[in-house]
C-alpha cells in the first residue's frame, strides 16, 4: 500500500466516524503493594469529521479549489464520496 492509499484509508475512517474501546484500570495500594481493583472497558464512538471530508475532496480533486466549484460540481463530488464511503463500509474490517 503506498502513501496516498494509506492516507485515503485513514481519512475515510475519520470522515465516516468509528468506534474504539477504552480501558480504564483502578488500582489500590494495600501494604505497599499495588493491586488492580477494577478494570472497565468502554466502547466509544467518534463522530464523522468534516475536515477529513474536506481533505478527501482536496486530495481527490488534484488542486481544484472547493470554493471555486459550482453547486452541481459539489453535488457530484458529494455523491462520489458517498459511494467511496459505502465501499469502505462494506469492506471487511482490517486489523491495524
Amino acid at each position: 500500500m503506498d502513501y496516498k492509499e494509506l492516507l485515503i484509508k485513514i481519512l475515510l475512517k475519520k470522515a465516516k466516524g468509528y468506534s474504539y474501546k477504552e480501558k480504564t484500570d483502578e488500582y489500590v495500594v494495600v501494604d505497599g503493594v499495588k493491586t488492580l481493583q477494577k478494570s472497565k472497558v468502554t466502547t466509544k464512538k467518534t463522530h464523522p469529521d468534516v475536515s477529513a471530508i474536506r481533505a478527501l475532496i482536496e486530495l481527490s480533486n488534484s488542486g481544484v479549489e472547493i470554493s471555486a466549484m459550482t453547486d452541481e460540481q459539489l453535488q457530484q463530488e458529494k455523491e462520489r464520496l458517498l459511494g467511496l464511503l459505502a465501499i469502505a463500509e462494506s469492506a471487511p474490517p482490517t486489523t491495524d
